[in-house]
């Protein structure tokens, strides 16, 4: 499947994700990388919150009490490679060039979480979500200093909105596929 690039504010964004995920909902783990100690890094944590409060039947890994970050990934990789889920979604935050400030990707592939401020730490991931949250030509501390906790929080929203989407598309589907057989 071709990877998505949406805005945020695209109110077609949680449409669009949700299309691309459906097919990759059953048994899946989904695995929401960051920290809320750092607005920058806070996406994967504050969408893996979002989630939880929604009840989707995946397991989720990574919230803002629980974050998955540099100093336990390894733990979580070793977990995660343990159970035998179907698939595994990671939500990361990015940093690109400040015209792509806002931008979602969803994607088939891993995550290698730190790549963009130079940390070497496991690739995580079948399927990849990447919310793109600032400027890689800033430095670290005007990028902690600039990023907007609204724009986190927004993308998160959309994020989440676009994962909620894909377990209702996977639910009819299978309602859907579950009719057909009977027929």
């Amino acid at each position: 499947m071709n990877p998505i690039e949406v805005h945020y504010k695209n109110s077609f964004a949680p449409i669009k994700i949700g299309h691309f995920l459906a097919e990759h909902m059953n048994n899946a783990a989904l695995v929401c990388i960051g920290t809320d100690k750092c607005i920058i890094d806070s996406l994967g944590p504050l969408t893996g919150t979002l989630l939880m409060k929604e009840n989707i039947k995946a397991d989720i890994y990574g919230t803002l009490e629980k974050p998955v970050h540099a100093m336990n990934i390894n733990e979580y990789v070793k977990d995660l490679r343990r159970k035998n889920y179907n698939c595994i979604i990671a939500v990361d935050a990015c940093l690109s060039n400040k015209k792509n400030q806002g931008i979602i990707e969803v994607r088939e592939g891993s995550i290698t979480p730190g790549k963009g401020i130079g940390k070497f730490l496991p690739e995580i991931g079948d399927i990849s979500i990447i919310g793109i949250v600032n400027s890689s030509d800033k430095e670290f501390h005007d990028l902690v200093k600039d990023t907007r906790l609204s724009l986190i929080y927004d993308m998160a929203e959309t994020i989440c909105r676009g994962i909620l989407n894909a377990c209702n598309m996977n639910i009819s589907e299978g309602f859907d596929q579950a009719s057909i057989s009977r027929a």
